[in-house]
């Protein structure tokens, strides 16, 4: 097709666009679909270069360890700490040669006794004292040196005094394959959250973009089958579907693009989640975003040719075709139950290959369900538009004929509330399942949680200075492995103490050289938490004696606390044990009691983070789709006025065309759901099903179909009023 004539057809196209029938709708659907989808994908490729950019300054801090026969340039050790549940890595860290390599991110050697912490560690909470805790802070790690800039890190230079408090390796520099820390010991795979984007958002966005693409259709598609009658070639309609919808394409791609140069010019803390997108990364991969914002916009262009009706071969008949007809139709009618059946049966693919394949399976389900249900509303109204019992009722009979000869107007009226249902369920499923995951949230505000403590360190006895830096009423009593019994039995718990002690955990105070078993039940419940008892539910041994290592192997273990109900201050206590017993003393809440991590629970927020914003578009495709379908459903039924006289069959007709197929797919759904999840539910570090959200979910689609009833039934009614013949 030569230049001229592209051109005819582009300015065809864009005047068309203009006056066709809910042209202006259209025109502001169109654009936000293309914002949205940009984004999205630029979301993707920030995701991946965030984690490129985390791995890099990750390996680069990495220690390099001395070989054997190589002389070491510093000592190196770290260690994990943590506050309300979050952990973070502290590095111990001394000089031996003047010309000692400095990690990363720092920029002189701090003296002994001082620290240099990441900003958000200097700026945290002053409850948990982190300028105090490790020594004196001396500035902080720049961003060379961290992960990312919301990492929490500590570099600690101990005393002399300090320094053989705990085993430390010699290195030579850094960037070497020594042991990773940090957040790169925290953080998932990128290759989750690239999956979670592509559900939670990537699903939302192409919902979005279906609505928009097919916004107005009835019209475009009797201009469509016009202008092939006139002899149109293919390639001349598709121009002008391009000129149509070029100009609102553009602005969105547009508008996406300035919404992403912020994040290229400064640090962005995302809210709620409290993570912070780096600059210097995204500003690495600036002609990849660029990319990610053209294809957007050639894929919404491609998506509205894709989804244009296919041309009625000469001399077919003009009678509407069978609801199954279609290459994508048949395609989608054969793939869902196949991928039910993968999303069910996926547990037995092992660990990971079983998460992705049901990850995909589901996507695959709620991508493919709205043709199902379209087509079972066509055989359904099929049938019943034959059936003698609506000869009378015109409302009906209508509606039935209607949706059998148009199953495409049903994919498009429910398709975004589908794939809504699938995304504010697998957002409640998935965030379900990483909290079973986690620690006990409610321990850990508990004031019962900080009123205890379990200290480690490799010493064998506490210090006079560590139990005087104790916080007013703080006990100390020891605990640890006996001995394997004489008949073979496995080890049985020790708690061993001074009677003061003792008492203050109710526990009996045996004469020197004997015990008293106390059976599990009677223990100090803050002692039964999961990760204090590592000899499942047998008696205890108690002892009278010093707050020592009850099994030298394994160094001491202890429990700081005060009474049940009084908590501690335990930021405190780990700055006593990491000052006056260890460098590398670990001090951990009995409300973070090692058995689940947090971090996982943290993690998870990004869950209804993304959910709430891919719920936030599929309700604006779910407001496009009703638009649309209230602009054909008003102008098709019109003309019934000048039959009828009365406004009645309006509404009626609007609850059978819209009302019903709502209700009919809110209720499919809502059991796809159930069925989909049963994969994944159900042990003690399953997800739980919400049956508070199913019954949310029904109630809001029975609010939904209520409103497109009225509202297509009124907007019906008044352009019946005002409607007159004219050329189409």
């Amino acid at each position: 097709m030569k230049r001229g004539r592209i051109d005819h057809m582009l300015r065809i196209g864009r005047a068309a666009g203009r006056t066709a029938e809910g042209g202006r709708a259209r025109f502001w659907a169109l654009l936000a679909a293309t914002a949205v989808v940009a984004v999205t994908l630029c979301s993707l490729v920030a995701t991946a270069a965030t984690w490129e950019g985390r791995e890099q300054r990750g390996a680069a801090r990495v220690p390099t360890l001395a070989e054997h026969g190589h002389q070491a340039s510093a000592l190196w050790s770290r260690y994990w700490d943590s506050y309300q549940g979050r952990q973070f890595t502290v590095v111990v860290i001394a000089p031996l040669t003047k010309d000692a390599p400095l990690p990363p991110g720092v920029a002189r050697w701090p003296a002994p006794g001082e620290v240099l912490l990441s900003p958000a560690l200097a700026e945290g909470p002053a409850s948990e004292d982190f300028t105090h805790r490790y020594g004196t802070s001396v500035g902080t790690v720049s961003a060379e040196g961290l992960a990312s800039p919301g990492e929490r890190l500590a570099y600690v230079r101990p005393t002399t005094a300090m320094l053989g408090t705990a085993r430390m390796e010699g290195i030579t520099g850094y960037g070497g394959p020594g042991p990773v820390f940090g957040d790169l010991r925290i953080v998932g795979p990128r290759s989750s959250m690239m999956a979670v984007i592509g559900v939670l958002l990537g699903l939302p966005a192409l919902g979005l973009a279906a609505a928009a693409a097919r916004m107005g259709a009835a019209g475009r598609d009797r201009r469509d089958a016009l202008l092939h009658t006139l002899g149109a070639g293919r390639a001349a309609r598709a121009w002008m579907d391009i000129g149509a919808a070029v100009r609102p394409v553009c602005i969105g791609a547009a508008l996406a693009a300035l919404f992403t140069v912020p994040f290229l010019l400064v640090d962005v803390q995302l809210p709620w989640i409290d993570y912070t997108l780096y600059a210097t990364d995204l500003r690495r991969v600036g002609v990849t975003l660029a990319a990610a914002v053209a294809v957007s916009a050639v894929g919404m262009l491609g998506l509205i040719l894709l989804l244009r009706p296919a041309a009625a071969r000469k001399g077919a008949s003009t009678r509407p075709r069978a609801a199954g007809s279609g290459l994508l139709r048949l395609l989608a009618l054969g793939s869902c139950p196949a991928f039910l059946v993968l999303a069910l049966t996926s547990r037995s693919f092992g660990a990971q290959r079983s998460a992705a394949a049901y990850l995909f399976a589901v996507v695959g389900v709620w991508v493919t369900l709205p043709w199902v249900i379209g087509w079972a509303a066509s055989w359904i109204s099929g049938r019943a538009a034959k059936s003698p019992h609506h000869s009378g009722a015109p409302a009906r009979l209508i509606a039935a004929r209607t949706t059998a000869a148009r199953p495409g107007m049903v994919v498009r009226l429910v398709a975004a509330m589908i794939i809504a249902i699938g995304v504010i369920g697998q957002t409640q499923i998935i965030t379900s399942l990483l909290f079973a995951r986690s620690g006990d949230e409610e321990q850990l505000n508990s004031a019962q949680g900080r009123s205890m403590a379990l200290v480690q360190t490799s010493a064998t006895r506490l210090t006079d200075a560590f139990t005087a830096a104790l916080p007013e009423g703080a006990h100390t009593v020891a605990i640890g492995t006996g001995d394997i019994q004489p008949d073979g039995s496995s080890a049985s718990r020790v708690l061993q103490a001074p009677c003061s002690g003792l008492r203050a955990l109710r526990l009996p105070c045996p004469p020197a050289g004997q015990e008293a078993k106390v059976p599990y039940g009677e223990l100090d419940k803050r002692l039964r938490v999961s990760g204090y008892q590592t000899f499942g539910q047998t008696p205890a041994a108690v002892r009278t004696g010093p707050v020592s290592a009850i099994n030298r192997a394994e160094g001491l273990q202890a429990v700081v606390f005060t009474d049940i109900d009084k908590p501690m201050d335990i930021p405190a206590v780990k700055r006593a044990a990491h000052l006056y017993l260890s460098v590398k003393a670990l001090t951990e809440p009995v409300a973070e009691d090692g058995a689940k991590s947090f971090t996982v629970g943290y993690q998870s927020r990004w869950i209804p983070f993304l959910g709430t914003i891919g719920t936030l578009v599929l309700l604006t495709a779910m407001a496009l789709a009703a638009l649309s379908e209230f602009l054909r459903f008003s102008q098709t039924l019109a003309p019934l006025t000048v039959l009828t006289g009365r406004s009645q069959v309006f509404h009626t007709t609007a609850f059978w065309c819209l009302g019903v197929p709502l209700l009919g797919a809110g209720a499919v759904g809502a059991f796809v759901h159930v069925v989909l999840v049963q994969p994944v539910t159900g042990g003690e570090s399953g997800a739980t099903l919400s049956w508070n959200l199913i019954t949310a979910v029904l109630t809001a689609t029975g609010l939904l179909a209520a409103a497109a009833t009225a509202a297509g039934g009124s907007t019906a009614a008044r352009r019946a009023l005002t409607w007159r013949p004219r050329a189409d």
